[in-house]
């Protein structure tokens, strides 16, 4: 017999998954970093994702851009994204 409930969602994966103006590298990178207990070097997350290391640097300034990373000597962790005021 299938389960056909649906599962919660952690909001912050929802939110930045859903957000449209990342690339997808951005995103996988993000979602990656978020569901780390301890953050991560940027070598180490170009090979664990296997994709070009240009391309995981390109997704971190971005990230960075928008206040989703942050970096404690080199090691990266994701953060949560911020609420918006109603």
């Amino acid at each position: 017999m299938e389960n056909n409930t649906p599962r919660p969602v952690d909001p912050a994966l929802d939110k930045v998954l859903r957000d449209s103006e990342l690339t997808h590298v951005a995103r996988l990178v993000w979602a990656h970093l978020h569901n780390r207990p301890s953050g991560q070097r940027k070598a180490t997350i170009v090979r664990a994702l296997g994709v070009d290391k240009a391309t995981v640097y390109r997704a971190i300034k971005a990230l960075t851009e928008r206040g989703l990373v942050c970096d404690e000597d080199g090691v990266w962790t994701a953060i949560a994204p911020k609420e918006e005021a109603r």
